[in-house]
């Protein structure tokens, strides 16, 4: 388990280290902000889109060896980021990071369905979402240090580091969970045969969707925070980096409960339990946007509202990604858990690409954008548990 939470932290690290260097990039390649700001949805579209050719090659090839081909290239293309030139040879370097990296996420919770079910899984994956947690919480506070004392290519000098040290870690100490006589050829045919099987789960899709939704709070602040703390605040990048380090550590907190009160509360009701939460505090941001009983926004509204969703997506995260898994066989753990993941990443392209291609003159976009979000998954976890589950429609 230690070595599978220092893999989730590199990946995760990656995601947001460059935020607190996002004007430099700007001024430095000589872009617009809007142009720098792409950087975060052209990491999560990759991520999304790789997941999709990662899971099923563990599922061929075994797990072991896809992680460490991952945290290669990982690595190599965050030294090529820190090298680039351009915004258009560093989006570039960004995708083929955020190829490398899901590696770690996807085998990660594949290894967990290999070793444990029900509520042990459901623990097993809380502290993977601790981790999951922890990359993005030192990551700002780490790149506003770096970019300070340097600027923003250390941000990416020092991931390609971090990934190295994972690589060795990996290559001495992580043992193989996937048994010769369970895995299945990499067929692309077979493959689309897989993930039709599994859209047509009802469940499973119900779990991985009330995931995606919950995440995208987080995708939207992280795409808004910077123009919004930074920029219209005067909110300086060290600064920032420690208020949005606050941020995922509430997010632990929220797995780290979960994890807790799967050994007394059925997982369903923790879900819901989440959803509400989550939807609680979009309610609240879009309120601080139109301005009703707030007076003069400040940052303590902004990350206030946001923690309160962050909070409910710590306690629905793990829950639902164990239970999603869970209505799958081991031997397609990998397919199940990239489609997971390919709705999980696929949702957060959509909305960080959209935030970020939104003038953030007030904190009303982002508002919006965190309402919608958790409002869908209060919704879908609602439909998931009274409607579906209750029909015992597991699919095929």
């Amino acid at each position: 388990m230690p070595l599978l939470f220092a893999m989730m932290f590199a990946s995760q690290l990656a995601t947001t280290i460059f935020l607190p260097g996002l004007p430099g990039i700007a001024s430095d390649l000589q872009t617009s902000l809007s142009a720098a700001q792409m950087m975060l949805p052209a990491y999560l579209g990759a991520f999304a889109i790789a997941q999709l050719v990662v899971g099923p090659m563990s599922d061929a090839f075994g797990r072991r060896r896809v992680i460490i081909g991952g945290l290669g290239l990982f690595s190599l293309a965050s030294l090529a980021a820190g090298l680039a030139p351009d915004i258009e040879l560093l989006l570039t370097a960004r995708a083929l990071q955020a190829s490398g990296a899901c590696a770690t996420m996807v085998v990660a919770r594949a290894i967990i369905r290999d070793t444990a079910q029900g509520a042990a899984a459901a623990r097993a994956m809380s502290a993977l979402a601790i981790a999951m947690a922890v990359g993005p919480s030192a990551a700002p506070l780490i790149g506003g240090q770096l970019v300070s004392w340097f600027d923003w290519r250390a941000t990416f000098y020092f991931t390609s580091l971090i990934s190295v040290v994972t690589a060795f870690g990996v290559l001495r100490y992580l043992e193989e969970t996937l048994p010769l006589n369970q895995r299945r050829p990499a067929r692309f045919g077979e493959q689309i045969v897989t993930y039709l099987r599994l859209f047509g789960n009802p469940v499973f899709v119900g779990y991985s969707l009330t995931v995606a939704f919950a995440s995208g709070a987080m995708q939207a602040f992280l795409a808004a925070s910077p123009i919004i703390l930074i920029v219209q605040m005067d909110m300086s990048p060290a600064i920032y980096g420690l208020c949005v380090m606050l941020m995922p550590l509430i997010y632990m907190v929220g797995s780290f409960l979960a994890g807790r009160l799967t050994l007394w509360v059925p997982i369903d009701n923790i879900v819901l339990i989440g959803g509400f939460a989550s939807a609680g505090g979009g309610l609240l941001q879009l309120a601080f946007g139109l301005g009703l009983g707030a007076g003069d926004i400040t940052p303590l509204h902004v990350l206030g509202a946001f923690a309160i969703s962050n909070l409910g997506t710590g306690l629905v995260l793990a829950c639902c990604y164990a239970q999603a898994l869970n209505t799958v066989s081991p031997s397609y753990a990998g397919a199940a858990s990239a489609l997971s993941g390919f709705i999980h990443m696929g949702w957060a392209f959509l909305i960080t690409f959209t935030v970020a291609s939104v003038a953030h003159e007030t904190t009303l976009p982002f508002g919006i954008a965190q309402m919608m979000t958790t409002a869908l998954s209060l919704m879908t976890a609602l439909l998931l548990v009274f409607v579906f589950k209750r029909r015992g429609q597991t699919g095929a």
